[in-house]
């Protein structure tokens, strides 16, 4: 695609340690200048009274098999860029796995795509796998050590093995932390006693199981000498175990999603309670708070959505009397960067550079696209959102627009509005709405070389 010229100017262009009054100058989908441009026979996008960022990165989405709706709802919402979990067939090696997904399913993105391995049949891992999935430039790998019903469940030896290639290669591990064998015990209790409503979800995954999970997981991980990132934290046990490793001096990545930072445990206990299943499952009002202060301070490091694209009516409803048969997860892909606008607790508010580092520049430099994404500044990708701050707005289903019958944000305030969005150069969001366009996103390698900005 042709791309021309493009000025945004007269706005504050946001990074994680400050904000400036400033002009951006794009071409050919890259950025030119910021600050003062020469903005002649340049397209002009007028961003006065508002906030210039870098397109937002989601660390942790789960979009194939949905890809075009969700990765419309991602431009929408100022999302240009996301990590996917690679999903594995039945004895599909993961390099296989992650062939087949960029021939099946990068085609029909609109935005740009690095991806997570899986380890999807663990007891089928070889030493090996890694370094071929490494080779096609993918960064990173998930364990889950949970999910023994499902066959997906990494026993500790196995996940040893994966945590020393990883570490020999400069891979990320990341893992989904429950002490999955406990919750197979306590769900078979609940069964056996006839308790299969959705109040029997959190009961059978309490969070000391998480929180015990993420200590062995760390331990391993130190001794592997890999690199661990905990995904989805859900409050303040599991944040004390990530802290006491960074006592010992650990390098240790961890990440909060949007519907633990918004919701607790009253809403999975409410009328509307099936829009609330999750797993790790919703918590306290206090481990709510803990993660609030844990993302604004400093001690969670991302901020994501573990996007599904599951319907309410065909998927969640069917199954609503039985919690072990209820598939987990929420959308959320388009209203995680407008949602983090809206955080706040104790009367105080994420502010616009934390929101920036959280959902932005550290998901690039933790797996390896900074400074092409995550940043506005001079040969990173154009990829920029204009956000008003001066106009509140509603998430409805319109407005997150990926094509599903529901959202748990649906009718949440917004202190602002979404105004253009540039993905490489290319204008998808004009005015605050979707524009048709034939943008289509690219695949991400990821190459661990540092690069300065």
């Amino acid at each position: 695609m042709a791309r021309g010229r493009t000025a945004i100017v007269g706005g504050t262009v946001v990074g994680p340690l400050g904000s400036l009054a400033g002009d951006v100058l794009v071409e050919g989908g890259v950025i030119k200048e910021v600050g003062r441009i020469d903005s002649a026979g340049a397209e002009l996008v007028h961003a006065g009274g508002c906030f210039v960022l870098p397109g937002a990165i989601d660390v942790h989405t789960h979009v194939f098999g949905g890809i075009r709706d969700d990765t419309r709802s991602a431009l929408c919402g100022g999302t240009t860029s996301a990590l996917a979990f690679v999903d594995a067939l039945p004895g599909e090696r993961p390099v296989e796995a992650a062939r087949r997904t960029l021939a099946d399913e990068l085609p029909d993105s609109l935005i740009d795509l690095a991806f997570h391995a899986v380890i999807w049949e663990p007891d089928a891992y070889e030493a090996g796998d890694l370094r071929a999935v490494a080779e096609l430039g993918v960064g990173s790998v998930k364990l889950w050590l949970a999910y023994l019903e499902l066959g997906i469940m990494a026993n500790d030896d196995v996940a040893f093995a994966v945590m020393q290639e990883a570490a020999d290669l400069g891979v990320v591990v990341l893992a989904h932390c429950e002490n999955g064998r406990v919750i197979d015990v306590l769900t078979r209790q609940l069964v056996d006693g006839g308790r299969l409503g959705i109040d029997s979800l959190p009961r059978s995954r309490p969070i000391s199981l998480e929180a015990e999970c993420i200590h062995r997981f760390l331990v391993l991980a130190e001794l592997a000498g890999a690199t661990p990132y905990v995904v989805h934290v859900t409050g303040r046990r599991p944040l004390e175990e990530i802290v006491a490793a960074r006592a010992r001096g650990m390098t240790v990545y961890a990440e909060v999603c949007s519907h633990h930072l918004l919701f607790d445990q009253s809403d999975q206990e409410g009328p509307d309670a099936i829009r609330y299943v999750m797993t790790p499952p919703l918590r306290t009002g206090d481990d709510r708070a803990a993660l609030l202060e844990g993302l604004a301070g400093g001690g969670l490091d991302t901020y994501a959505s573990d996007h599904c694209h599951l319907r309410l009516d065909r998927d969640k409803m069917p199954v609503r009397d039985d919690f072990t048969k209820i598939p987990t997860g929420l959308p959320g892909i388009g209203a995680r960067l407008p949602l983090g606008f809206a955080l706040n607790g104790d009367g105080q508010r994420l502010d616009v550079e934390r929101l920036v580092e959280v959902a932005c520049a550290a998901p690039a430099r933790i797996f390896g696209l900074y400074p092409k994404k995550g940043v506005v500044a001079p040969g990173s990708d154009a990829d920029i959102v204009v956000w008003d701050p001066s106009t509140p707005s509603r998430l409805t289903l319109d407005a997150i627009n990926d094509g599903l019958d529901w959202s748990p944000y649906d009718g949440h305030d917004i202190p602002g509005t979404v105004r253009h969005v540039l993905a490489r150069g290319d204008r998808v969001v004009e005015d605050g709405c979707w524009k048709e366009t034939d943008h289509r996103g690219e695949y991400l390698p990821v190459r661990r070389v540092a690069a300065p900005v």
